[in-house]
């Protein structure tokens, strides 16, 4: 994996979980490379085939003018008030109390009656195997189902990535 940074176009997200799971240089440049091709082709493809609507449609785009320009940033400036509005709201629905590492820690040295549970995905659970003392390992989906197997008489700390 020392030598795939330095070749354009490998995934800046495949090379770090190629490397977590011990993936060998050969296989991963042939898959790499492979997604790239495929990747490459589908976009000069559809720029081949939709070249005539594509011309036509910058023809009209430049006679707009400034017109245009100012369309366009209405247009991102509304997206991204529709964004910070829905993540203002995500976040007051997810009004979840949060703990810090040192509180846990505090908890855990008091030997308070908490129950831990690591939420990690499998892959994330394979590349870094270790969990916080007393934690059992569960599924998110496993939250919501009616017979969730945590207890109401006690503080519940959750855990992910």
């Amino acid at each position: 994996m020392l030598f795939a940074k330095f070749i354009p176009g490998l995934s800046t997200v495949a090379t770090p979980l190629a490397g977590i799971f011990h993936m060998r240089l050969r296989r991963f440049l042939l898959f790499d490379g492979l997604g790239s091709a495929i990747w490459a082709s589908t976009f000069l493809g559809l720029g081949f085939v939709f070249r005539d609507q594509l011309e036509f449609l910058a023809q009209r785009i430049a006679s707009l003018g400034a017109g245009a320009s100012v369309l366009i940033l209405g247009l991102l400036a509304s997206y991204i008030a529709y964004k910070f509005i829905a993540r203002k709201k995500f976040l007051r629905n997810l009004r979840i109390g949060r703990i810090t590492v040192e509180e846990l820690k505090q908890k855990l040295d008091e030997k308070e009656d908490l129950t831990i549970v690591d939420l990690r995905h499998s892959l994330d659970f394979e590349a870094d195997p270790e969990t916080i003392p007393g934690a059992f390992r569960m599924d998110a989906r496993e939250l919501e189902e009616k017979d969730n197997p945590l207890p109401t008489d006690r503080d519940i700390i959750l855990y992910c990535t």
